[in-house]
């Protein structure tokens, strides 16, 4: 191979992995609520800093729809895309996150090199949507700080 199709070579792959955005997992145990809530707000917040991440949420046991209130919050914040349902967490989805945040304790024979975060005794995060969004809120802007 000819030293400048190396050199080209070279230089696209360094582009692709320079510019790949970043994945932070929210789980919390239905995917109705919590995991829901703080994906939409992150990767709000995301766009806003200008950060190079992406946000999705799943599930230990999903339920079928987010929760009523869940969903008419996330409307009347402009945040809601009714085609999204909550998933069930997969080893596979966990293989290029770089963070997973938990709402909830992944089942016990789960094994992940990834970095977790426990967020499930955050205050006011069993409380109403209004409460659960300001609590969440917080702590995202926290880790979007630590992001930069």
């Amino acid at each position: 191979m000819k030293r400048s199709a190396i050199i080209t070579v070279f230089l696209t792959i360094a582009c692709f992995s320079y510019g790949q955005t970043k994945k932070v997992i929210f789980v919390c145990e239905h995917g109705a609520a919590k995991s829901f809530i703080a994906t939409e707000y992150f990767n709000k917040l995301a766009k806003e800093n200008n950060l190079d991440w992406k946000a999705e949420c799943r599930a230990t046991a999903p339920d079928s729809a987010l929760t009523i209130a869940t969903r008419n919050g996330l409307k009347s914040d402009n945040l809601y895309d009714p085609h999204r349902i909550p998933q069930k967490v997969s080893y596979e989805d966990t293989t290029s996150a770089e963070k997973i945040i938990l709402f909830t304790k992944l089942p016990t024979d789960w094994h992940s090199d990834i970095e977790t975060e426990d967020w499930s005794t955050t205050p006011g995060i069993d409380g109403s949507y209004e409460q659960r969004k300001e609590a969440i809120i917080k702590k995202l802007k926290e880790l979007i700080s630590s992001l930069r």
